[in-house]
């Protein structure tokens, strides 16, 4: 069933994109795709580096690369975060928070796109109740952006993107 379902998506990947896709949706009940690409493969009006050509160009993505990681206690927010050279963004969350599990891939997509300039740390209230407590975190998500050692600036909840944009750029800059 799901290789029918893959051969659907396949044949109209190629339609919309204008590529001539061989037509290999007629299955009969015992064969499956990989069983298919192999016969195809091997005729001569079929090449098997096209077929995977074409699967592969539309399927991969490009991944932006940054720095982002879990703080485990008092000790290391203070090596990571305070004494790091570049901006820190942390992000005080908890697993149980809606609001905090919202924000964070936003976060993540914002500073992704800022090609290594700030970090991204994020902190579980619940495993670091201390660190919460040192920084007022009141309400979550809790945003504190840190520059050489200092904190920078702050916002409480869930924010729309160009506010969480501006906030990194004020950091970096």
């Amino acid at each position: 069933m799901s290789s029918r379902c893959l051969l659907r998506s396949l044949r109209t990947v190629g339609q919309h994109r204008g590529l001539q896709v061989p037509c290999i949706t007629r299955l009969n009940r015992r064969a499956n795709f990989s069983s298919v690409l192999f016969r195809k493969a091997h005729h001569p009006h079929y090449p098997a580096v096209n077929v995977n050509y074409d699967l592969k160009r539309y399927v991969a993505t490009e991944e932006k690369k940054f720095e982002c990681f879990n703080i485990q206690d008092a000790k290391d927010f203070q090596t990571k975060v305070m004494e790091s050279p570049l901006p820190v963004v942390v992000d005080f969350h908890a697993t149980w928070c809606g609001p905090c599990k919202l924000l964070g891939p936003r976060l993540e997509a914002i500073i992704s796109n800022k090609g290594g300039q700030v970090i991204l740390a994020k902190v579980d209230v619940d495993d670091n109740v201390e660190i919460a407590m040192e920084y007022l975190v009141e309400s979550l998500p809790t945003v504190i952006g840190f520059k050489n050692g200092r904190k920078i600036n702050k916002f409480i909840g869930l924010q729309e993107d160009d506010i969480i944009d501006s906030f990194v750029e004020q950091l970096i800059h």
